[in-house]
């Protein structure tokens, strides 16, 4: 036991108190060795904190684990526990060497399952057991042999109450949980520096550059390779995981409607138009994977996937069909199957199997049972007894019993204490040309948390003590000689899918920002009437009202005309409010930046970490709208519109960076500048048309200029006298001046630029007429010519807002048409569907 092992002269009360309790079959407390200089190096290190000391570790651990991760209301965030898990190097040594044999096993398995199949005739695999179970994909004896060979795989591991180690469960074609434990690394190596330093804890980044190396062994002749991350998208619980491996990695997020299968090969659909796709690293499970061949149909399949496998145009990892290795119909007899195929005995087994009709004179209370067909269908043996003989009695070869698993306990700091939590070790190993390799660590995860999908729990980083201190001369790692140097410029590709919600992401943030200054306005406007009530402010704010409750100024920027309504000081409190966070207003903040975090989920892999970081405050914003109500003061108005609107400005000051134009970027900033161009024609349609007194022309004039940030611009301009033409001038056709329309158009016509021409020489784009049009009639059109007035209105100045609203949307329609359509998702085709197309 580690109390009477240990070499520490003395131990921290926080680690004591957890000793004395009775443990019978914990990590720390009975399985830690009779040497257990490991944890001695770690706990020699945190002797000195007290348990005030770890409970701050903890609540910054928290911190940075929720700090950009960009999340969905439905998922739930995990636990990261401020001690490490340590694993002496014998222990580690034993169980990487049986992680080795069991994956060079699996692999064989696979290779035989699914060709020759003799563990099938040899009566080794049970082949009605196999060919009933779901993961069996008969497509793959159709795949090529080199098809077939595992990539990368991960096992759950639990020590049993004797020490052994046990695999709970292989998971063979999607493993999950990289991402998590990379993240969790890179938060403990901030977080306990000095201590990940003094316990020699061996690195993972080697594995991890395996990882891309592996990957490169099948495109490294290849001129121009494209590699990309296949997920099921945002509804996929581990959207996270896959966007985090994405941005870490360099590869292209995709999901399936962005690829496409033409003539046996499959493309991308990028802004550039198709690009041939190399190397899929998919995370979808198999019975997803094509929706063409597979009989079950998936919304998240790639028609003709597997024939373009078949013809060696694309390399899927991991491999089609290897879901089946975590079956019950291999597991059963894999001990037997490695005497078989390797020659030498199981190193980590599984848990005990047993045919129903063996296990009659076993004791049930220490085994469950389940069916070959559905491995989720499982009862207990002793709780569900009367219901498992009558299963029996029906089918008897349909079920079988499984021994229980009991696990090994942790200490994870709690509540300011250690408290013993159930663990296992989900540990992930490397097939290369090679051979195989071990993640040298592993996520040490509650057992609450082991399906990992969705779900929350607790996790510790796993730290793998080296035997020998690291000898750093040896760690310099030799300069790899580039063969294709052309190969280290070449630029990264987005789909089309990616750069729509980037031109969407744009558009967002600038109506969010223009909503929050006219609501600032606005508040400003009606609370200084209820101070100075004047006939003039009473009109102004009259028109205001009308505008945004009309939404004329607001999204949808309705170009109707308006009728000027009666002001009441109620209805101003309540469109305040709406224009807030009532989320049945389109144009409402809330709504808004809704819509701008869900664009931001959409291309999280392309954001910065602060970027992340402001999105997620953003989310915590919408909660609290979400609970406003319309009692809520002016003032805490006003402190909410000040909080988002900073959240806005940091969230675009992190983009300008980081943001080149190549890679789709430069739509965002089509998108913003599209943007501000409806909103500044809508609020000059909407309040400057029509023809008032002197004052209340410019007292409108102020809002408007003030919404636009140009009140003082336009003060400093035009010192000697100020009117409706004047300010017109400046928002609408001054080229140089940075919030004025005709400046908008022509960063647009420049950042159009970097859209593929698709178009011969000497023609122009239909997007780029729509602009060439909006920019010539601010060119040719005075001032004067827009404040003319006829019959108290300015209809010059309405025709000319609303031919640049037409071009706007013009422009908008054929970017949409022209870059940002997507491949259509597969239909399913039977013979209903066919006899009906041929009818």
């Amino acid at each position: 036991m580690y109390i009477n092992n240990n070499a520490m002269p003395e131990l921290p009360q926080w680690l004591s108190l957890y000793l004395e309790k009775g443990h019978g079959h914990d990590e720390l407390a009975n399985h830690s060795g009779l040497s257990p200089e490991h944890w001695d190096t770690l706990f020699n290190r945190l002797s000195s904190l007290t348990g005030e000391d770890l409970s701050s570790r903890a609540i910054e651990i928290r911190q940075l684990l929720q700090n950009g991760n960009i999340k969905s209301e439905s998922n739930q965030q995990w636990h990261l526990d401020p001690l490490p898990f340590m694993f002496s190097g014998n222990d580690w040594k034993a169980l990487e060497k049986g992680i080795k044999q069991r994956t060079s096993l699996l692999n064989k398995v696979q290779n035989d399952i699914y060709s020759e199949q003799k563990l099938l005739l040899n009566g080794h695999i049970s082949a009605e057991n196999l060919y009933q179970d779901s993961h069996f994909m008969r497509e793959g004896f159709s795949l090529p042999k080199d098809e077939l060979k595992l990539f990368f795989t991960a096992l759950d591991v639990y020590r049993t109450p004797s020490g052994e180690f046990k695999v709970l469960k292989d998971h063979c074609q999607c493993p999950l949980g990289l991402g998590l434990l990379l993240k969790s690394r890179i938060i403990a190596r901030r977080v306990m520096a000095e201590e990940f330093a003094e316990c020699n804890v061996q690195q993972i980044k080697d594995f991890l550059n395996l990882f891309q190396e592996g990957i490169n062994e099948y495109i490294h002749y290849m001129d121009d390779p494209r590699i990309v991350i296949l997920t099921q998208g945002i509804d996929d619980p581990n959207y996270n995981e896959h966007a985090f491996l994405s941005t870490y990695f360099g590869y292209t997020l995709v999901q399936s409607a962005d690829l496409t299968v033409r003539n046996g090969e499959v493309w991308l659909k990028s802004l550039q138009g198709l690009g041939k796709i190399n190397v899929i690293l998919r995370w979808i499970p198999d019975n997803s994977i094509d929706s063409l061949e597979q009989t079950e149909y998936s919304l998240h399949g790639i028609a003709g996937l597997l024939q373009a496998v078949r013809e060696g145009t694309v390399k899927v990892l991991n491999p089609f069909g290897s879901g089946v290795l975590s079956s019950a119909a291999i597991q059963f007899n894999l001990d037997k199957l490695c005497e078989q195929l390797l020659g030498e005995p199981l190193l980590i087994p599984g848990a005990k199997y047993y045919k129903a009709t063996e296990a009659e004179d076993l004791d049930w209370s220490t085994l469950e049972f389940t069916s070959f067909k559905n491995p989720e269908f499982k009862l207990d043996g002793e709780l569900d007894a009367k219901k498992i003989k009558q299963h029996i009695q029906q089918n008897p070869d349909a079920y079988y019993f499984q021994e229980k698993p009991v696990f090994s306990s942790a200490p994870f700091w709690q509540d300011g204490k250690l408290i013993a939590k159930p663990v296992i070790f989900r540990c992930y190993a490397l097939t290369t040309e090679h051979g195989i390799e071990v993640l040298p660590s592993a996520l040490c995860l509650s057992t609450q948390a082991r399906n990992l999908a969705g779900k929350s729990g607790w996790l510790k980083d796993t730290w793998v003590n080296t035997v020998d201190n690291i000898d750093l001369e040896e760690q310099n790692a030799p300069v790899p000689i580039r063969k294709r140097m052309d190969v280290t410029l070449l630029e990264g590709i987005i789909s089309s899918r990616t750069a729509e919600h980037l031109f969407w992401l744009g558009r967002y943030l600038e109506r969010c920002e223009n909503t929050i200054r006219i609501l600032r306005i606005f508040i400003d406007r009606y609370t200084e009437l209820a101070i100075y009530p004047d006939l003039i402010r009473r009109n102004i704010v009259a028109r205001l009202l009308t505008a945004i409750k009309s939404q004329h100024i607001v999204y949808p920027y309705i170009e109707q005309s308006i009728t000027n309504e009666e002001f009441e000081t109620r209805d101003a409190k309540l469109s305040a409010f709406v224009l807030l966070a009532d989320e049945q207003c389109a144009g409402s903040i809330i709504n808004t930046l809704k819509y701008l975090a869900n664009a931001s989920v959409q291309v999280q892999e392309l954001l910065s970490h602060d970027s992340r970081r402001i999105i997620d405050e953003m989310n915590e914003q919408i909660k609290i709208l979400k609970h406003v109500n319309i009692n809520i003061s002016t003032h805490t108005i006003q402190s909410i519109l000040d909080k988002v609107i900073g959240l806005i400005m940091a969230f675009n000051g992190s983009l300008a960076d980081c943001m080149p134009n190549s890679n789709g970027w430069f739509l965002l900033e089509i998108g913003r500048r599209i943007e501000r161009s409806l909103q500044i024609t809508s609020l000059g349609n909407t309040l400057l048309t029509q023809k008032l007194d002197e004052p209340e022309e410019l007292g409108l004039l102020e809002a408007v200029l003030s919404s636009q940030v140009s009140l003082v611009t336009h003060k400093r301009r035009y010192r000697m006298y100020q009117t409706i033409g004047t300010g017109l001038e400046l928002l609408l056709l001054d080229a140089e001046y940075p919030r004025s329309l005709l400046f908008q158009l022509e960063q647009i016509n420049q950042l159009c630029q970097h859209l593929p021409n698709k178009r011969r020489q000497g023609v122009i784009a239909a997007h780029e007429k729509a602009i060439l049009l909006s920019k010539t009639s601010c060119y040719v059109t005075e001032k004067d010519y827009l404040q003319t007035t006829e019959n108290g209105q300015r209809k010059h100045l309405i025709e000319f807002s609303h031919n640049i609203r037409i071009n706007l949307d013009t422009f908008c329609d054929v970017l949409l048409l022209q870059y940002f359509s997507h491949t259509q998702t597969a239909n399913k085709l039977n013979w209903t569907n066919i006899e009906q197309a041929q009818s």
